[in-house]
């Protein structure tokens, strides 16, 4: 079997460079919608909960005594809202990378039994050759 030449090598990795490079964008696109990535609407949000947070720590010591530990209770229960948030954007990110790793490891065994069953139907054809 001959081996292409250097040009049509050089132009077959290059296409399945801008292949790699497409499949890539595609995923940190998917990747990016379930949570991996911020997107504008989520990044207001992020600002606008932690600038509440930060003014109702702030805030509490301007308020008359009796509204200091509310305040700073309220600061608290949106501080917590806020981790449960970036907790629960974390497991969507990692189950997805997750089902992607499992769905790659799928693809890769049943490769392996294809060429196991190759190479069994090539070693039966030169041994019939011989």
């Amino acid at each position: 079997m001959k081996n292409p030449s250097p040009g049509r090598r050089d132009q077959f990795s290059r296409e399945e460079l801008e292949q790699f490079i497409r499949e890539k964008e595609q995923i940190r696109h998917i990747v990016g919608q379930i949570g991996g990535k911020p997107t504008p609407a989520s990044k207001i949000g992020n600002i606008a909960m932690m600038s509440a947070i930060i003014l109702t720590f702030i805030g509490a010591f301007f308020l008359p005594e009796y509204a200091h530990l509310p305040a700073i209770e309220i600061g608290l229960v949106l501080l917590s809202i806020k981790i449960f948030m970036f907790l629960h954007n974390e497991a969507k990110v990692i189950h997805f990378q997750f089902w992607m790793l499992s769905s790659l490891e799928w693809r890769l065994n049943d490769m392996s039994k294809r060429i196991s069953s190759i190479d069994d139907n090539l070693q039966s054809i030169a041994n019939d050759a011989d």
